[in-house]
């Protein structure tokens, strides 16, 4: 099998797999609309924040440092791979152990309530995932995709299930919430246990790998620190100016509108192995223009079919509620805009070659410092003047910032050939079928005729290019036929 097909194919899967686990609070939507006020909804998603900032802490850039040294032909393999992975367990141990020493005051801080509790929940659900991702991670690097999906749907499973019987059945309320998300991530690492066990039996631990490892990681470690605050610090800032009740209905529209970060990061998983695996060279440039431009067209075309259909989806019925509460139907707007800003972020993602490959990794964290900077001067500014489309706007302006800057930088470093005015053409075109579409009333009529419209001119336009829909489906028999 070519690489172009090798990668395809385990990107589709590592994708699938990723997607699942990434969307279950998106699962838990209905039951976080509808069981819960627009409060504690805000109060579950800071929650899932101050996790999402505590895994940049346990992870520093580690995964990075791995999927660099850890390679399937190197003689050093098996100690990089043991070394990599005491040192998790050393630091996941130890922060673990600082978090709950300092449950109750990390609550205070935080979401301003006592509820120490959440607080305990969350440093076992980062001490085990933190564990378990490092061999979710050695499975993608050794191509096993399909235990990669499996693992990753059965933890989906169990934590939607849980959540939903324990708050509905059982009347646990938020506690339900994390407990839920707690035992998926427990049944992945019971899953992962004898992967661990090969691990540990090799005991060929290394200082001078370990040193490798930190310095590596560093850089790395800094970057998605100023990405989380980039991605996340909007959500705290909007309970300290708004109120948590207007951090639910953010949260909401900003869930939805982030399956443009699904879907880029179930990309990311096959794309940055892939990469690194074929190497900087004159023919891997045009390589991977191709597969960065159909994947970014890929992602406009979602962009318009997300924003068409979703105020039909949310208004469904279950029974005697909707599939979004009522009161949540006012993110819509949000939605549009996140989801734009993670086409500009697809973009980046798509430009990360020049910095793998071109060793200079140490302006990742410049740029995407410099991108969490603008988001948090402009937060601050338009918040307070705006409300939470200022929280929205900040973030767009931010990833276009970013992608602007990496894409200078790449033209100076290693130039991936992406068909930039194609791209241009669509996101435009999309653009203003979206805006049309906003201005009138939301029906099953109007969206199926914009979505007929919209593909009409995709065909129109695109079908003798690179980016026809042509080309997607032969990119999809790729993976059926092997």
């Amino acid at each position: 099998m070519n690489s172009t097909k090798l990668f395809w194919k385990n990107s589709i899967i590592y994708g699938v797999g990723s997607i699942f686990i990434r969307a279950i609070s998106f699962f838990l939507l209905p039951l976080y609309t509808n069981a819960f006020t627009r409060s504690e909804t805000g109060y579950i998603f800071l929650i899932f924040t101050f996790i999402s900032f505590a895994q940049i802490i346990y992870f520093y850039g580690q995964d990075a440092a791995f999927l660099k040294f850890y390679n399937q032909n190197s003689n050093d393999q098996k100690i990089v791979g043991y070394t990599s992975y005491i040192l998790l367990l050393i630091t996941s141990t130890l922060f673990t152990a600082i978090i709950l020493f300092f449950s109750n005051i990390i609550s205070i801080q935080l979401i301003d309530i006592d509820k120490g509790i959440w607080i305990i929940y969350s440093a076992f659900i980062l001490f085990f995932d933190t564990i378990s991702s490092r061999i979710m991670l050695i499975l993608r690097i050794k191509e096993k995709s399909w235990i990669f999906l499996i693992i990753s749907i059965i933890t989906v499973v169990v934590s939607i299930t849980t959540s939903y019987v324990l708050v509905i059945n059982f009347d646990y309320n938020i506690d339900g919430i994390f407990l839920g998300t707690l035992s998926g991530i427990l049944i992945k690492f019971i899953f992962l246990i004898p992967y661990q066990i090969n691990i540990y039996k090799e005991k060929q631990f290394s200082f001078i790998v370990a040193k490798k490892l930190l310095k590596f990681g560093f850089p790395f470690f800094l970057s998605a620190f100023f990405y989380l605050i980039l991605e996340l610090s909007d959500r705290y800032l909007i309970f300290w100016i708004l109120g948590s009740e207007h951090v639910g209905v953010y949260s909401i529209g900003y869930k939805i509108g982030s399956l443009g970060l699904f879907i880029v990061s179930a990309f990311n998983l096959g794309w940055q192995p892939f990469y690194i695996k074929i190497g900087a060279n004159p023919s891997s440039k045009k390589l991977f223009g191709n597969i960065g431009t159909s994947f970014i067209f890929f992602l406009i075309t979602i962009w318009g079919l997300i924003i068409f259909w979703t105020p039909l989806f949310m208004q469904i019925k279950i029974g005697n509620n909707y599939l979004i509460g009522a009161s949540f139907w006012a993110s819509v707007d949000i939605i549009t805009i996140i989801f734009l800003s993670y086409i500009f972020y697809a973009g980046y993602i798509v430009l990360m070659p020049c910095i793998y490959l071109c060793n200079k990794e140490i302006w990742s964290p410049i740029i995407r410092g410099s991108g969490a900077i603008i988001n948090i001067v402009l937060n601050l500014i338009l918040i307070k003047k705006f409300g939470l489309m200022g929280a929205c706007c900040s973030t767009l302006v931010s990833y276009v910032f970013m992608f602007t800057f990496i894409l200078y930088k790449s033209r100076l470093w290693f130039k991936v050939l992406c068909d930039w005015r194609s791209v241009l053409i669509h996101l435009i075109l999309t653009s203003i079928f979206i805006f049309y579409f906003r201005g009138l009333d939301n029906n099953f009529s109007v969206s199926f005729l914009f979505t007929i419209m919209y593909f009409i001119m995709i065909t129109i336009i695109f079908k003798k290019t690179i980016l026809s829909l042509n080309r997607y489906k032969s990119l999809i028999r790729l993976f059926y036929n092997n």
